[in-house]
């Protein structure tokens, strides 16, 4: 699958200014998400952490008891990444050509995933995921409208281009693919507050 242009330039302003992004993102981590994320989940199971950026969420969840694989596209959160947990298994792969394989997860963490990514390939992708998962939580938290690929000049990445769901979609996409005890709230954007909302959600895939 191509990626759209507007990804592949979301994905360099990562590159470049990673450093930037994972300092912004350093006292504004959802601890309280990955707690209930982390009660929804087998003790020292498998979770994936897809477009897991620099790893601020990552370290959150391993410290919550749960061993999460981090995944990203850029190169330079990786980077930022490996420094703040050497020794943690993280991978540079594209969501549609994941290397892992079916049922080998207990757990989905998708936070800000798909913001890069078209409204139209959201479906497909959170399908494609939930393959890798045998049971366990799924989060998404996504920014809230129905943007698709819009551009945003964003103080710490510069200009990226952004996708965004509704309450209502979230939950059907959610529900759709069989996932219960499905919670979504409204919440304010971590870095820019209530300017630009997000829409969280928190459901059990159960086999």
């Amino acid at each position: 699958m191509d990626l759209d242009e507007r990804t592949l330039a979301s994905i360099a302003a990562y590159e470049e200014h990673a450093a930037a992004y994972q300092q912004s993102l350093r006292l504004k981590r959802p601890v309280a998400d990955v707690r209930r994320f982390a009660d929804r989940a087998r003790r020292d199971d498998l979770v994936l952490d897809a477009g897991c950026g620099p790893a601020n969420d990552l370290r959150l969840l391993r410290d919550a008891g749960v061993h999460p694989v981090g995944v990203d596209l850029a190169m330079g959160a990786l980077r930022e990444a490996r420094m703040l947990l050497p020794r943690h298994p993280l991978v540079r792969a594209p969501l549609h050509a994941l290397p892992f394989r079916a049922r080998s997860f207990g757990g989905l963490w998708l936070s800000g995933t798909f913001t890069h990514l078209p409204r139209a390939a959201w479906r497909q992708a959170f399908a494609d995921l939930l393959r890798l998962l045998d049971r366990g939580p799924v989060y998404l938290a996504c920014y809230r409208g129905t943007g698709d690929l819009e551009r945003l000049d964003d103080p710490v990445l510069g200009e990226v281009y952004v996708s965004g769901a509704v309450e209502a979609e979230v939950e059907a996409l959610f529900a759709s693919h069989g996932l219960r005890e499905i919670g979504v709230e409204v919440r304010p954007d971590p870095i820019h507050d209530r300017r630009r909302p997000w829409v969280v959600a928190l459901g059990t895939l159960g086999r």
